[in-house]
């Protein structure tokens, strides 16, 4: 391979790997950042590119046709997702128009070094609105009452504080998690020993804030992972989920132990959290998922989107739960399935990222937060077949990840391989080189 050849490889490569660890960042499907690579490869001529993947790492290696060193390059991401929905979408959009040729090599390098440096698509302060919108509503879907909704915004911000106060002063992620999950089951026990709420108002509050802190997303990623073949980081990722849970059962456990003698646990366990009537649904659901997708930095373009697909969400788990007669774990998983199906037609008609409608959808209307809280409190309470109640919840947990990805391997199906994301779509007609309307386009 000749030096200027090898030069211009290696500047392809760079770039894509840029791309692909700004997109591991954000949380992106492993599959999509696999397929990026191979798109912008590709399109600057590079072919036959060798792409291992590691714990949220990536290897490549490119041995030209015409012999000579090989080259190597590897990057990795020791941050947790970030999540960001608005920065997901431009990710995927520059990967295409660079995948396409419709943007200078140069151009596209610029860009993703903006991207790299820009903050989140919202300030904190309006996230944390976000994430209050999504609390009171979960709260509500539990059955609880308005001042139990209002109580459970403003626990989620206490908690979010507590967690972003330690995280400045170095605390491991486990033990964040376990101070807010603490947090949260004291104020609840608090409030509920003065008398300012009763037990039907402190198990509400308290299942909307402790099933936000659910790794569900994490969750979604290991089904996403495990089916699509990169084992590897499907194994990395339960190891998160398995920690995150354990951290919420630690912070819950410490609590427990200090307030045994308030019988706290044995009201909540006796605490009946009705599903909420038809009419209330779809409003729970809508303003959730627009909680969630404020939370998640979603642009306001696609406000409506993610409000549209909780309330298709929702409505879809109600008729199965209350109209077919199907178990929790059944009627979760007919309703994300739908909702896979959505996204992927989405992502295929409007351009948008998958998770602009999962992420809002799912946490906006599937999230089996009373079922989660109820056996866990059952569990620390002792009563008899307890367990068989966590694991209900824990199948019903699983089974948002797994209809998730069914619904977008269905949605997939009709996609035509030619537009896919960073697959180019003309003929090369030269290393590094598209011809796009007389116009030889270089990579370099």
């Amino acid at each position: 391979m000749a030096k200027d050849e090898r030069e211009q490889a290696r500047r392809v490569l760079s770039f894509a790997l840029d791309v692909a660890m700004q997109m591991f960042q954000q949380g992106i499907e492993t599959a999509v950042i696999v397929r990026t690579v191979r798109g912008l490869a590709l399109a600057g001529g590079v072919e036959d590119l060798r792409i291992s993947l590691g714990v949220r790492a990536i290897h490549l290696q490119y041995c030209p046709g015409g012999g000579g060193e090989p080259l190597v390059l590897f990057g990795s991401v020791r941050a947790n997702d970030a999540r960001d929905i608005g920065r997901m979408g431009d990710l995927e959009a520059l990967a295409v128009r660079a995948g396409a040729g419709t943007i200078s090599p140069a151009d596209a390098e610029r860009d993703a070094e903006i991207l790299a440096q820009a903050g989140p698509t919202w300030p904190w302060y309006v996230s944390l609105l976000g994430g209050c919108l999504l609390a009171a509503m979960i709260c509500l879907q539990a059955n609880g009452t308005v001042l139990a909704a209002v109580v459970s915004a403003g626990l989620f911000v206490f908690a979010n504080r507590v967690g972003w106060a330690l995280s400045t002063v170095g605390i491991a992620e486990f033990f964040q998690v376990a101070a807010k999950a603490s947090t949260v089951l004291a104020v609840a026990i608090s409030l509920l020993s003065l008398g300012l709420l009763t037990g039907h108002e402190a198990a509400s509050l308290s299942a909307a804030n402790l099933v936000l802190l659910l790794p569900i997303l994490s969750l979604v990623s290991l089904v996403e992972d495990a089916v699509g073949d990169f084992h590897l980081m499907a194994a990395a990722r339960i190891v998160t989920v398995l920690l995150l849970t354990g951290a919420i059962a630690t912070g819950v456990m410490v609590v427990v132990s200090v307030a045994n003698d308030l019988d706290i646990l044995g009201e909540a366990s006796r605490v009946s959290l009705a599903a909420l009537p038809l009419a209330l649904v779809p409003v729970t659901a809508l303003v959730g998922s627009l909680g969630n997708a404020i939370l998640m930095g979603t642009p306001m373009r696609w406000w409506l989107l993610a409000c549209g697909a909780g309330l298709v969400t929702s409505l879809v788990n109600w008729a199965g739960r209350s109209t077919l007669g199907l178990s929790a774990p059944v009627s979760i998983f007919l309703a994300t399935t739908v909702l896979g199906v959505l996204a992927g037609a989405a992502a295929r008609i409007l351009k948008v990222p998958t998770a602009v409608v999962t992420i809002p959808g799912l946490t906006g209307a599937v999230l089996p937060g009373p079922a989660m809280y109820l056996s866990l409190s059952q569990v620390f309470a002792r009563v008899p077949g307890a367990w068989d109640a966590v694991a209900e919840a824990i199948v019903s947990t699983a089974a948002i990840g797994v209809g998730v990805v069914l619904g977008l391997q269905l949605a997939a199906l009709r996609r035509p391989a030619a537009v896919r994301l960073g697959e180019p779509r003309r003929e090369q007609v030269g290393p590094g080189a598209w011809e796009k309307g007389g116009e030889r386009r270089e990579f370099r």
